[in-house]
């Protein structure tokens, strides 16, 4: 069967003033219909691009692509004129962006918004459009949609602008919803009640969710899949249940063990080292200076995907710990 939306090989860069930044390296991935993957990892690690790149928002220049294809429902989007892909946009692929309070336009009422996403995309009156709006702001479980329709960005809190966003990127009813950081300076409550309506609205649209976090809390609860991105690569990758209960690779190991435990006494673990500088990225695996397992190869040359369990195929780690030519066990 093939995937709503495949990514393979994909590299995205930047020509800037300290050398071209490899913010995207290799990176391939697959997301199904009605499926929620979860992409995780440090700040700068490039999810974000990751998504922009899906949606041919990166700024040329200084970015460009510089391999692989990203194939939605059969179609490379790399190979799509402008105007096609703005009939993409919005519609058959919906985002909500990482700060709603930047995100929105500030001159222009959240009716109005909401309206001309649809008003692009459908041929509808303004009458009509008015009142997908406002289905939509009911669909989000916004206080008092009727008006909230005529209030600009800032008459809104926090959540309430997440949950407009969210109500732009659902008004066409796309098949893939981009949702990058879409919790990110939300309490806690409203953290839950965004996350608990994007999976409800996944399970009644089969609509797919690519969901980009850091918060592994998160991802545990509403995530399908899991891949881990470190310097802008994937490094692993597997069913949520196996990534969490049985990691493999040392960083989504480090990952893990730096959450905080139950005993409020414990002290937290961290990763050592820093993470390098997207310009100047070591030889062999990017993580390598900061891994405990460090050895020779990891050094000189870019790890290839291996399985470490033939029980769990879907489980894969970008790791030479798991190269099969070797002669010492994986340490525990």
């Amino acid at each position: 069967m093939s995937h709503l939306l495949s990514i393979e090989n994909l590299g995205t860069c930047f020509d800037t003033d300290d050398g071209v930044v490899q913010s995207v390296r290799q990176v391939s991935l697959t997301l199904d219909a009605g499926e929620t993957l979860a992409l995780v990892g440090e700040s700068g690690c490039g999810k974000s691009v990751t998504a922009l790149s899906v949606m041919r928002l990166i700024p040329m220049p200084p970015g460009r692509f510089t391999s692989g294809r990203i194939l939605f429902s059969g179609r490379n989007l790399l190979e799509l004129t402008e105007a096609e892909m703005q009939r993409v946009r919005g519609n058959q692929i919906g985002m909500i962006f990482q700060e709603p309070m930047t995100s929105l336009n500030p001159i222009f009422t959240v009716g109005d918004q909401i309206m001309e996403v649809v008003l692009r995309h459908e041929n509808i009156s303004q009458q009509q459009a008015r009142a997908r709006a406002l289905e939509m702001l009911k669909r989000v479980a916004i206080p008092s949609p009727e008006a909230r329709l005529d209030q600009y960005p800032h008459e809104l809190s926090g959540g309430m602008k997440q949950r407009v966003m969210t109500a732009m990127a659902i008004a066409c009813q796309p098949q893939l919803l981009i949702a990058d950081e879409p919790t990110t300076a939300l309490d806690v409550t409203v953290q839950a009640q965004i996350l608990d309506l994007l999976d409800k609205l996944r399970q009644d649209t089969r609509m797919s969710i690519l969901l980009i976090t850091h918060n592994l809390g998160i991802v545990a609860q509403y995530a399908d899949r899991v891949a881990v991105m470190y310097s802008g690569k994937i490094v692993e990758e597997g069913p949520v249940t196996s990534i969490f209960e049985s990691p493999q690779h040392p960083y989504t190991q480090g990952l893990l063990n730096s959450l905080p435990k139950e005993d409020p006494r414990a002290k937290l673990e961290t990763i050592p080292g820093m993470v390098p500088h997207p310009a100047r990225l070591p030889r062999g695996c990017a993580f390598h200076p900061r891994c405990p397992e460090a050895h020779p190869p990891c050094r000189e040359t870019v790890p290839g995907w291996f399985t470490p369990s033939p029980e769990d195929p879907e489980h894969r780690v970008a790791c030479w710990l798991y190269d099969p030519s070797r002669t010492q066990p994986v340490s525990s």
